[in-house]
């Protein structure tokens, strides 16, 4: 992925002002700055919205950079047309698996509301990924979402922002979904809930490339999607992936 020059320069600047800050524990969080980058890939070009103290910086590292679910995805045994991405944050995932699968239809779930906004901004150049603001759930209904400055650590709080919730059963129905060839789950700990209760939706599901939080750990996820015939191919730190 290609950046032009003033993109090159402005992400480096403040690549180092975010990471300087982030080891002296001195982040101001109140500090909404974010940039505009322009980035290429191929013949795509494309803007991203990140905000430079709010850890943005880090997710895109770590989906562009180090290509977390390289590994996972090349055990795919066919290129997914449809693809579901619970816990979207501001879109980095959908638009990696965009620019690897540009026939899939994407469908981006993300709870919290500032993060939602920047997910529709970097996702404007992709009409195949459809942006829902809702936190997925076991059940439908409402939950309490936030609790942590950084903008990937949000999640289900006592203290946080009440946020409609969505089930698998629900988001199936009212997407007319036959079949999910690729679920992505990075949900911050609400995975143990998701994948434990209410969870017959899995039959429909082909492949699980998941990021999973303590004290959910290996052994329950597989016992949860043992019944509907997955196995877990590889784990990388905590991201697993399975497939049927």
């Amino acid at each position: 992925m290609s950046r032009n020059l003033k993109t090159f320069l402005a992400f480096t600047v403040n690549s180092k002002r975010y990471s300087s800050k982030f080891k002296k524990e001195s982040l101001d969080f109140s500090n909404n700055e974010i940039f505009v980058y322009n980035f290429k890939k191929g013949k795509k070009s494309f803007n991203l919205y990140l905000r430079t103290f709010k850890g943005d910086i880090d997710i895109f590292y770590e989906i562009f950079w180090r290509e977390t679910y390289q590994e996972h995805l090349s055990f795919l045994n066919k290129e997914p047309q449809i693809i579901v991405d619970l816990g979207a944050h501001i879109g980095m995932t959908s638009i990696y698996l965009s620019l690897r699968y540009p026939n899939a239809k994407i469908y981006a779930i993300e709870a919290s509301q500032d993060n939602f906004e920047i997910l529709k901004a970097n996702t404007k150049s992709f009409p195949n990924i459809v942006c829902i603001h809702a936190a997925a759930h076991f059940e439908d209904g409402t939950l309490n979402f936030g609790g942590d400055e950084l903008s990937y650590n949000q999640k289900i709080s006592e203290n946080g922002i009440v946020t409609s919730a969505i089930s698998m059963d629900s988001l199936i129905k009212n997407n007319e979904l036959k079949n999910i060839d690729l679920l992505k789950i990075d949900i911050e700990g609400a995975e143990k809930e998701l994948l434990h209760q209410n969870n017959s939706w899995l039959k429909l599901v082909d492949n699980i490339v998941i990021e999973i939080h303590p004290p959910y750990s290996p052994t329950d996820l597989n016992l949860d999607i043992k019944p509907y015939n997955f196995v877990i191919k590889t784990q990388k730190k905590d991201v697993l992936f399975a497939t049927k």
